[in-house]
């Protein structure tokens, strides 16, 4: 997968409902087994994030960037040479049968990007019949996941509301101190997917850790997050010299934020910190 080598496949208009409706969606199997093996080894081997080869080439597979640039980008901005949105984070997880969240600072607790009374750059909406998801997450797994035993889950459909989650603090964008926190895991949604295969969210969505409970297999994914060229949650932190290794157009996914007085390709200058 090399700059320009593959087409790339536009979000379809199922996708495109289902993604509003639900705030996210699973593509299965999009990697063969000879990326799957190449990109288990490397992670497996130590690998924190997805800017080396061969995981850089999830940045901008072609599975993923016509999907995102349906629902962050706007068509002034997407170039024959340069991305119509940006990555801005990147990291790699490894669970082995038996993990539980009790491995994250959190504990496994449901959250969102900002919480859904706010209006803010960070949060889902939709606009004159066009998705802007803002801050998304994309999760390749590379091995298989089994429903109810770890994968990450959704509270479906919350990108869109509009009610505080019914904690002591309405300001807080995880749903610590809700009475409804029960009530809430019970409808959470989550998936079963062979190895290969990726699931795009908005950051919108309430979602959460689980512990992961597959006896066949452990988790090995690469969690890689998009927002578009108007904003910025993470500081990348990535350094030129890395990004100076990509092909052109997959250094254009690292450009600075600005667009008064910026230009669409990356360089030194134009990078985002």
């Amino acid at each position: 997968m090399g700059e320009g080598m593959d087409e790339v496949i536009p979000m379809t208009e199922e996708q495109k409902f289902f993604f509003d409706l639900r705030g996210w969606i699973l593509l299965p199997s999009v990697l063969d087994e000879g990326e799957i093996e190449e990109m288990k080894e490397v992670v497996y081997g130590g690998a924190k994030q997805s800017y080396e080869p061969p995981l850089d080439r999830l940045l901008d597979h072609p599975a993923i960037v016509g999907i995102l640039s349906e629902i962050l980008a706007e068509d002034p901005f997407v170039k024959d040479d340069a991305y119509g949105f940006r990555c801005e984070g990147s990291f790699t997880t490894i669970r082995p049968p038996g993990w539980d969240v009790s491995a994250r600072s959190d504990n496994g607790l449901p959250h969102a990007v900002r919480p859904p009374q706010q209006a803010n750059a960070m949060r889902y909406q939709v606009a004159g019949g066009k998705i802007f998801s803002s801050l998304t997450r994309v999760v390749w797994e590379l091995e298989p996941a089994k429903s109810g035993q770890g994968a990450t889950s959704f509270l479906s459909g919350s990108h869109k509301a509009h009610f505080n989650y019914g904690g002591p603090n309405k300001w807080s964008p995880n749903i610590n101190g809700s009475p409804w926190e029960e009530s809430m895991r019970e409808v959470m949604d989550d998936y079963t997917c062979p190895a290969g295969s990726v699931v795009i969210f908005t950051e919108s969505l309430i979602h959460a850790a689980n512990d992961w409970t597959n006896p066949d297999n452990g988790r090995c994914a690469v969690f890689n997050c998009y927002n578009s060229i108007w904003a910025q949650w993470h500081r990348t932190r990535l350094p030129h010299e890395t990004i100076q290794k990509m092909p052109k157009k997959r250094q254009s996914l690292f450009r600075g934020t600005w667009q008064l007085g910026g230009k669409n390709e990356y360089s030194e200058e134009n990078r985002a910190l």
